[in-house]
């Protein structure tokens, strides 16, 4: 099989397509029988129309929003992704970015950057005690559930696809509940019809004032002009975003430059270790279907969330 390495992936994991027989690397898509991409590359119909010999496509990343897998089911191209890769790193950072809001680390490190030591600073708050509000329980939603147990938080949660036993030592509670009962609120949900500006000006009013909120998942998750609006009533106490609508943002975007915001630029999954897993991963695919071997995440999933994708 001819396979065109679109994107950077690691070298161990090049190294394995190189060693198999049944691998040709080619540099050109018109050759290409199978692409290895990550979030970069979108497949789409004029990707596609310079791919007339394209079988397989694999994305090393935990979303799929970038394939038009639809128009790759047309074709008779399999596509497949690699969600397990990435969520120990986008949990990480999801406690990273709460803690850094609530302990107020930004204008910490400004005052030291600035000569001013501790003058001025308001005093921060920890994470014991605290509930969080996990809304999606999934791959990366259950790891920070982990996490956060681990500082002696309460951990609610929201997510109707998921079977009971995933909220074994956690409330189960709906979706307004658990913006009723959070202390901060953390997002992990795919991008869906259902899930799209789940966070708006009717959802942030049922949230308690001073709560915190966290995005670490899908930037149309939340409506951020309605975030905005929270902030400057201090309804919300202050937000964190690893997301963003549109990637990169207009610098124009107030958020970027908001004193109780913190904008990461989609860093969840930019670690060496998920660098290495997920490259892998997607490697791995490949290799189990030219040995006619069937491969796992494939699109469309058979999940019931899927069905709602947008």
């Amino acid at each position: 099989m001819k396979v065109f390495v679109v994107e950077n992936y690691t070298a161990s994991s090049m190294a394995r397509l190189k060693a198999s027989a049944k691998i040709q690397l080619v540099d050109k898509i018109e050759d290409a029988e199978a692409l290895l991409i990550r979030s970069q590359t979108r497949i789409n119909a004029e990707l596609l129309a310079k791919a007339p010999h394209l079988r397989l496509v694999v994305t090393a990343t935990s979303g799929f929003d970038h394939i038009d897998w639809k128009l790759c089911q047309q074709k008779g191209i399999a596509a497949a992704f690699t969600p397990e890769a990435n969520a120990n790193a986008t949990a990480e950072l999801t406690m990273f970015l709460m803690s850094g809001l609530l302990r107020h680390t930004l204008s910490q490190i400004h005052n030291v950057k600035q000569g001013r030591w501790r003058e001025g600073l308001t005093r921060g708050e920890g994470l014991e005690g605290k509930t969080l509000g996990i809304v999606g329980l999934g791959r990366v939603g259950s790891k920070v559930a982990r996490l956060a147990k681990a500082y002696d938080m309460n951990v609610v949660a929201f997510d109707p696809y998921v079977p009971p036993a995933a909220f074994e030592g956690i409330e189960r509670l709906s979706l307004i509940e658990v913006l009723r009962a959070s202390d901060i609120v953390t997002l992990h949900v795919p991008l869906t019809k259902e899930t799209k500006n789940v966070i708006n000006l009717a959802t942030l009013e049922e949230m308690p004032s001073g709560v915190y909120l966290i995005n670490a998942s899908r930037g149309a998750a939340v409506d951020e002009s309605e975030v905005l609006v929270a902030l400057r009533n201090n309804h919300l106490a202050g937000a964190a975003f690893d997301v963003l609508e549109k990637e990169p943002p207009d610098y124009s975007n107030e958020l970027l430059r908001h004193p109780r915001v913190i904008v990461t630029p989609h860093v969840g999954a930019f670690t060496t270790q998920a660098f290495e897993r997920a490259s892998n991963a997607a490697v791995d695919r490949v290799l189990r279907y030219v040995d006619g071997q069937p491969i796992s995440d494939t699109l469309p999933l058979s999940t019931p969330w899927f069905e709602h994708c947008v």
